[in-house]
């Protein structure tokens, strides 16, 4: 890219803050202590009606994606992750009351508990569910209970629905626990019990979404772990501190420094580099003020002590400063600091990442492209090819967000990013799911084949250029338990 035509792109950038079950004979299941009555299993269509008396009420979610037709977006859970998918599932199952074709398109998956508050007397539980990943029976197998009572055993979604992309509906009928809620636990077996849709009907009344509830933050992997591979620095007292620190990388470069609070020299820790953006600064990232909210994009806090950060200095003055990268000397820079970083703490370097918002998810990019055998993988927000033209061909674990209507690099260059390494990781190509304009929600997709160890993950939002999107309504971004989930993972 030209330079002229760069520094139109990026003229207003600092002005701007910046979605892997049995058939139905019915039965009778007591209900565990803490309720009363019974719970019973009944394959079902649609949703069976409460017997008790009082105002009805009916809760609907899309699990794992955004609003959809009466389903409101996913809510009231604890645990898991998110999956999409652009299968269409065979709906003839489900004759009565069949929820929207697009909740099969989404998905909650692991060991999660939904738990729907504001619920009183008898209850009807509707879950919805199509195998849209794995390919055979047997190959799924997970439990769920509800308010204590397990209603599936060892469910087969596969075998349920008999095929793939066939969509059913299971309805159990319990009555609300002693706290007024209806609790819907979902228990791991082989492979990660997931669930489409949930709609509990009943008296009560339609409680107020909470603000999403982040994935339980995952510890820094063990010293001990057969993978680990500790940096020239672990079991060697500190030789650098918190703070900022200048470097020599065709002249003086610097960065800022963050170790966990409680630092151990002996165990190697995960490390992430954060870019900022053009025009802002390493000490915006490292405070979380500026185009993010949060310190280091919002993943110090679900770190928990377990990574070091690093938030790298760029190049220039003001609204210019940025990751040109001329002559390599951007990728040169992060060279030397990695080599400082694992001389002088307990790094593991096989899981270092960079991540960075705009200009720097370009340059994250294009460390992903450079050097595949540094990172582990990346996450990009809002970015472009900006730092380089990627000739990279060798696959790295690969996350990236960007808004439908970013009026400062268009939605088509993060498409653009995605598509070389969903070309290079080897995953399956497909056009995943994105929200409408003006929904204000987000769809994340996980790409299918390929590695495990080289996933490729792409989230759609509905809005503008930014680090941290907000769905509607609420407080707090999605992006950066969705990033940690990513990163932590491996």
């Amino acid at each position: 890219m030209e330079a002229t035509r760069l520094l139109k792109v990026f003229v207003g950038l600092s002005f701007l803050v910046g979605v892997a079950a049995c058939s139905g004979a019915t039965s009778t299941v007591p209900v565990s202590a803490g309720s009363s009555g019974t719970a019973t299993a009944v394959q079902s269509s649609g949703t069976a009606a409460p017997s008790a008396a009082g105002p009805a009420s009916v809760v609907s979610i899309n699990s794992g994606g955004p609003q959809t037709g009466g389903f409101a977006a996913d809510q009231f859970f604890t645990g898991g992750a998110t999956y999409g998918n652009n299968a269409t599932s065979d709906m003839s199952q489900i004759t009565s009351t069949p929820p929207p074709a697009a909740i099969f398109n989404t998905e909650r998956y692991g060991a999660m508990t939904y738990t729907i508050p504001d619920r009183s007397g008898a209850q009807a539980v509707t879950l919805y569910f199509a195998e849209t990943y794995l390919s055979g029976p047997g190959q799924r197998l997970f439990d769920v209970t509800i308010n204590g009572t397990t209603v599936l055993s060892k469910f087969d979604i596969y075998a349920g629905a008999g095929g793939p992309n066939r969509a059913i509906a299971k309805t159990f009928t319990t009555t609300a626990n002693s706290s007024g809620q209806v609790v819907i636990q979902f228990i791991s077996g082989t492979e990660n019990p997931k669930i489409n849709g949930i709609t509990v009907s009943g008296s009560g009344s339609t409680p107020t979404p909470p603000p999403p509830t982040p994935t339980p933050t995952p510890a820094a992997p063990p010293t001990n772990s057969a993978d680990v591979k500790p940096s020239a620095g672990c079991g060697k007292t500190p030789a650098l501190a918190n703070g900022s620190i200048t470097i020599q990388s065709n002249g003086t470069r610097s960065y800022i420094l963050r170790a966990p609070d409680n630092y151990d020299s002996n165990h190697p820790y995960r490390l992430v580099l954060a870019y900022h953006w053009m025009g802002g600064t390493a000490q915006q990232v490292a405070d979380g003020t500026g185009a993010t909210e949060a310190p280091f994009y919002g993943l110090w806090n679900p770190a928990n002590n377990s990574t070091i950060f690093v938030a790298p200095v760029g190049l220039g003055s003001g609204t210019n400063t940025g990751w040109p990268n001329t002559n390599g000397q951007d990728v040169a820079f992060t060279d030397a600091m990695l080599a400082q970083l694992e001389a002088g703490l307990c790094i593991d370097t096989g899981r270092i990442f960079a991540t960075g918002f705009s200009y720097g998810a370009g340059m994250s990019y294009e460390l992903a492209c450079a050097r595949p055998d540094v990172f582990r993988g990346v996450a990009l927000y809002s970015g472009g090819a900006l730092s380089g033209s990627c000739g990279g061909t060798t696959p790295i674990a690969f996350y990236a967000s960007h808004g439908l209507s970013d009026s400062v690099l268009d939605i088509s260059n993060g498409r653009a990013l995605r598509g070389h390494f969903v070309q290079v990781n080897g995953v399956t190509p497909q056009d995943p799911p994105e929200p409408a304009v003006g929904s204000g929600t987000h769809i994340c997709t996980t790409y299918k084949g390929g590695s495990a160890q080289h996933p490729v993950e792409w989230c759609a939002f509905d809005g503008d250029h930014n680090p941290n999107p907000h769905d509607s309504g609420q407080s707090t971004s999605w992006n950066p338990p969705q990033v940690w989930a990513f990163i932590s993972q491996f």
